[in-house]
């Protein structure tokens, strides 16, 4: 690799399809550049302002909104659920996170022994943590064993990810937990295809979609996959808390909520089981469940062609950033285009990831998501690049150029101090 002090980044032109200007009005950061949507999504303001109204009609008049307004939202934004990832609505259900969706399928299998010692659960090197210590925890209880299969990063094509998968296949395999857009990495895995091989081969497949919806096409119907679980909050741009759970009908008998409440024996002759104990789990904040569908409204409003356009355009924009940053570094690409979104991760040379993030916010206010690189993937650092509709070209253009003035400060030893822990 070149010295940074030599590197150029020349950018090329980008023409948004959107007044980017325009929509970040919608948005408010405090002034920062905001490169990391994938981590938390972000809310724009008018699902901000319909969450703060549900909050404020729930808190001052809680017995009229529980007995009636919280029904009807909740029907309303299951069915919205339902219509979005073309899935059968008596199959999805409202839970809080995707990391949630995920303890929520494992924990029901495991109390109605659907895992038997010696039985293995397959993960894969790009799985989420979180959901890793989740399956540990379960195999660790049950007797049953947590596998991982070996997806090399940097990657050359969506077909190591199959043959990685189905390699790790034994006749001990039950559950397979894959995410459809790894977190770390970015990655578009071929999702619709690991899911067939897996049946094939006779283990069904619990999908951690959390980066998913608003980010690729979702149809539940034709996937297959026992499960699957995706956030609202992320690419979709809904509250914090807004999350589904997909349950293929084979299994509803067996998923059951995290909290029992009285939703367990409700009469309602009009509801299953299943849908019953997921609707009333006890007393809570459900207003964050009614926002993903003004969230895909207010997305889809800003680009003539709706949703899919803008999320094209997105993609357009984070390769445009990315191809700056490497080109400035005189790095390659570290994943093929067609497993690519609206975020990507780059690789960076070893060093500590804590300073280096914190020096680029407090010197040139950029909240980004940079981080240590997993192990199994090296000893670098990553950079995972996010474009949502509030980012602008100019804002990767100047990445470009300040990550290596930030380098080269990190290797004369000039990085400013992490603060001090309290």
């Amino acid at each position: 690799m070149p010295p940074y002090s030599s590197a150029k980044a020349v950018p090329a032109p980008f023409r948004s399809d959107i007044d980017r200007a325009a929509a970040a009005r919608q948005w408010e950061f405090g002034g920062a550049d905001y490169m990391n949507h994938g981590s938390f999504g972000a809310c724009p303001r008018r699902v901000r302002d319909f969450l703060q109204q549900q909050r404020e009609d729930f808190l001052t008049n809680p017995m009229d909104y529980f007995g009636n307004e919280n029904p009807r939202r909740m029907t309303e934004g299951r069915l919205f659920w339902a219509e979005f990832l073309k899935a059968d609505s008596e199959g999805v259900v409202h839970v809080e996170c995707a990391t949630l969706g995920v303890n929520t399928v494992m924990k029901s299998l495991a109390l109605r022994g659907y895992f038997r010692p010696d039985d293995e659960i397959l993960l894969t090197s790009h799985g989420y943590n979180a959901c890793n210590n989740v399956t540990r925890e379960i195999a660790a209880l049950t007797g049953a064993r947590a596998v991982v299969a070996s997806v090399p990063f940097p990657i050359e094509n969506r077909d190591q990810v199959t043959q990685a998968i189905f390699a790790a296949v034994t006749p001990q395999t039950r559950l397979a937990l894959i995410d459809h857009i790894t977190s770390e990495t970015g990655l578009i895995f071929p999702i619709e295809e690991i899911v067939a091989g897996l049946k094939e081969r006779g283990v069904e497949t619990l999908v951690d979609g959390a980066h998913a919806p608003a980010h690729v096409p979702l149809d539940l119907a034709k996937l297959g996959a026992a499960f699957y679980t995706g956030n609202g909050h992320k690419w979709l741009c809904a509250a914090p808390g807004a999350a589904f759970l997909y349950v293929r009908e084979d299994f509803r008998d067996s998923i059951r909520p995290m909290s029992t409440s009285h939703g367990a024996n409700d009469p309602n002759p009009n509801l299953s089981a299943f849908q019953k104990t997921f609707a009333w789990t006890g007393t809570r904040d459900n207003t964050p469940y009614f926002t993903p569908k003004i969230a895909f409204e207010t997305l889809s409003a800003l680009h003539r062609d709706g949703l899919p356009a803008l999320i094209a355009d997105n993609r357009r924009l984070v390769r445009y950033g990315c191809q700056l940053v490497l080109d400035s570094l005189g790095l390659k690409p570290h994943a093929p285009d067609d497993m690519l979104g609206m975020m990507t991760t780059i690789i960076l040379p070893p060093g500590d990831a804590a300073r280096l993030r914190h020096d680029l916010r407090q010197r040139e206010n950029f909240s980004m998501q940079l981080g240590q690189l997993s192990p199994q993937f090296g000893a670098g650092r990553f950079l995972r690049l996010s474009a949502q509709a509030y980012n602008q070209p100019g804002q990767y253009e100047r990445l470009a150029r300040v990550l290596v003035e930030a380098l080269e400060r990190e290797k004369r030893g000039d990085l400013l101090p992490l603060p001090q822990q309290a």
